[in-house]
């Protein structure tokens, strides 16, 4: 989830509605983590957890106290933690990427995507009008996934 200073207000709040019908959507004998980034980036779990209520609980409460504070959109770091994660046998590896901005290196993001492609399908949803399409597009079709746009007033639950 993109926490960067842009992501302030609408952003920031479409961001975490989005993240809480994802995390209602797990289905059982899922693991999830949830990633915050910007100039740096913040795990809510150190390594992926499985789905049950005390986890929920955590995650739920944790979306519903996201802000905007963590600077710049840097992707590359957060995204090299996520495919350094040790993959947990029989479950496939799926990432949500929530964003309103660009990069600096779309590229490199995309490339790093693309070398993990086979151990994870990442798809991107690109919030407001700022949103980067060659890095929303570009992930999602490097991570065998899917891209969505979400404007400024609507909301996922129609997508």
């Amino acid at each position: 989830v993109d926490r960067s200073g842009s992501m302030s207000g609408t952003y920031i709040n479409s961001a975490k509605d989005t993240l809480i019908l994802f995390l209602k959507s797990i289905p059982p004998g899922c693991y999830f983590n949830i990633i915050g980034f910007g100039s740096r980036y913040e795990h809510l779990f150190p390594r992926s957890v499985p789905y049950n209520q005390t986890n929920l609980d955590k995650a739920m409460s944790h979306a519903q106290g996201l802000s905007a504070n963590l600077g710049g959109t840097e992707l590359l770091s957060p995204l090299e933690f996520v495919f350094g994660q040790e993959l947990l046998p029989g479950l496939p590896r799926q990432i949500f990427v929530l964003t309103d901005g660009s990069v600096s290196n779309t590229q490199a993001c995309i490339n790093v995507t693309k070398k993990n492609a086979h151990v994870a399908r990442v798809f991107t949803f690109g919030i407001g009008s700022g949103a980067s399409s060659a890095l929303v597009k570009g992930l999602a079709r490097a991570g065998n996934g899917g891209a969505e746009f979400i404007k400024e007033g609507e909301r996922m639950q129609g997508k």
